[in-house]
């Protein structure tokens, strides 16, 4: 793996993680597997939305941001309807296809627009710390197993 340069770089490679852990979660329904996607997913959400979109706030607009808190809620609450019925319930599959319907819409939103906006509106510079300081908070953050 390369190493990270920005903070666009972090987020899009934990987006790939996260499609990872989902197609691995789609092929196994391995209890482990899935853990380890609410976790990795959890994470991603709150560094996203407590250090990452106020430190962007100038490229993007209210709307923007009320869209994607919007599409926060919504993965979080599929997300825990999954943990509360576990991977052997005949209804899990149904949650992790929404579940990764509501990903590819939202990391394809940041990564294909969002982003681009981002490097041409933030310095570089900025970008770089602010993936250090997305690293230094991303270890301390998971749910309870």
């Amino acid at each position: 793996m390369r190493p990270i340069n920005d903070a666009l770089e972090l987020l899009t490679a934990q987006h790939e993680e996260i499609e990872f852990l989902v197609v691995q979660v789609q092929q196994t329904y391995d209890s482990d597997a899935f853990d380890e996607l609410a976790n990795k997913l959890i994470a991603h959400l709150a560094l996203e939305q407590e250090l990452f979109y106020p430190a962007i706030a100038t490229a993007m607009t209210a709307e923007v941001e009320r869209e994607l808190l919007t599409e926060h809620l919504a993965i979080k609450r599929v997300l825990g309807e999954m943990v509360w019925l576990g991977v052997s319930d005949s209804d899990f599959g149904g949650r992790l296809r929404e579940l990764s319907v509501l990903l590819d819409g939202h990391c394809g939103y940041q990564e294909d627009q969002l982003f681009e906006v981002v490097a041409e509106t933030l310095p570089s510079d900025d970008l770089v710390m602010l993936a250090a300081v997305l690293q230094s908070f991303e270890g301390t953050l998971s749910i309870a197993a």
